[in-house]
C-alpha cells in the first residue's frame, strides 16, 4: 500500500500521511527531527499515526484519520491548533505541547483539520521558555475562552507563575482551569470522571441524532448521554450506534 513522504533535505523532516503502511513504520521514522508534531489515532501515542512540519497545514486529515486523533505529540518548539471541520472550519483550539489523552479535552475523535506553527519561545526539554509578557497573553486568552471573562489578579498570577516556572503548556492551563467550581457552574451542574461536562454530553449527542437520524434527541438518548459521560463515547461513537438501530435501517431501505 503506497505511503506518501515528502522529505526535507535541510531539516530531515518527514512528513508522512498515515496509511496502512505508516503503522508498519517505526515511531522513530514517524516522527519529525525538527519542529513538527504527530498525531495519533489511539491515546497514550498508540495505533496508526501521521506527522506534519511546522508551518504546514492539512485541510483534510490523511485516509483513515478524520474524527479519529486521540493523542499529539510536538517536537522542538511547535504548536497546533485543530478545527472540528475541513478547511478550518468550526471551533478551534491550539495546544501548545504534548496532549497524551484528548479524552481529558472536548476534542477526541473530532479533528477534521490541522495547522501546525512554529513556536518562536522554543521548546527545551518539554518545558516553554516564554516570557512574563506572552505567559500573560496565554493566561488571558483562556480566560477568556474558558471562562468567558478577564482573568483577577490571584488567578494571572498563579496560571503566570505555572507556565513560567513550571513550564505550563496553554493546554494545561485551559485543562486546568475545566476542573475549576466557576467552569463547572458555568457549563453544567455535573461534570463526569473524564472531565466531560453533561451539558457538552448533550450536545454530542444531539449532533450524531441530527447527522445520523434527521431529528433531536427523544428522552431515549439519555442513555448515549451516559455513555459519553461514563465510557468517554465520542460523537463517531455515537453515530456509529445510532446507525444499527432499527429506525436507520428502516430510513435507508
Amino acid at each position: 500500500m503506497l505511503c506518501h513522504r515528502l522529505i526535507s533535505v535541510a531539516s530531515g523532516l518527514i512528513f508522512v500521511f498515515a496509511s496502512a503502511a505508516t503503522a508498519q513504520l517505526s515511531r522513530q521514522d514517524l516522527e519529525p527531527r525538527d519542529d513538527g508534531a504527530c498525531f495519533y489515532q489511539n491515546p497514550n501515542y498508540g495505533g496508526s499515526s501521521f506527522c506534519v512540519r511546522a508551518g504546514e497545514t492539512l485541510e483534510s486529515m490523511p485516509r483513515g484519520m478524520n474524527d479519529r486523533v486521540s493523542s499529539i505529540r510536538t517536537f522542538g518548539g511547535s504548536a497546533v491548533t485543530v478545527y472540528q471541520d475541513v478547511s478550518f472550519g468550526g471551533p478551534s483550539e491550539r495546544f501548545d505541547g504534548d496532549v497524551p489523552d484528548l479524552r481529558q479535552t472536548d476534542w477526541n475523535d473530532r479533528v477534521s483539520s490541522i495547522r501546525v506553527q512554529a513556536d518562536t519561545y522554543g521548546n527545551r526539554g518539554g518545558y516553554y521558555n516564554r516570557s512574563a509578557r506572552n505567559a500573560t497573553q496565554i493566561v488571558r486568552r483562556a480566560y477568556r475562552d474558558v471562562l468567558g471573562r478577564e482573568p483577577d489578579a490571584e488567578g494571572l498570577r498563579y496560571y503566570r507563575s505555572q507556565i513560567i516556572d513550571e513550564g505550563w503548556t496553554e493546554a494545561q492551563v485551559r485543562r486546568d482551569m475545566r476542573r475549576s467550581d466557576e467552569y463547572k457552574a458555568r457549563t453544567s451542574d455535573e461534570t463526569s470522571s473524564i472531565g466531560m461536562t453533561r451539558a457538552r454530553a448533550q450536545t454530542i449527542v444531539r449532533s450524531a441524532y441530527r447527522t445520523v437520524l434527521n431529528r433531536e434527541p427523544d428522552p431515549a438518548s439519555e442513555s448515549y448521554v451516559e455513555h459519553v459521560l461514563r465510557d468517554g463515547w465520542s460523537r463517531v461513537d455515537v453515530e456509529r450506534d445510532l446507525r444499527r438501530s432499527v429506525e436507520y435501517q428502516n430510513r435507508v431501505r
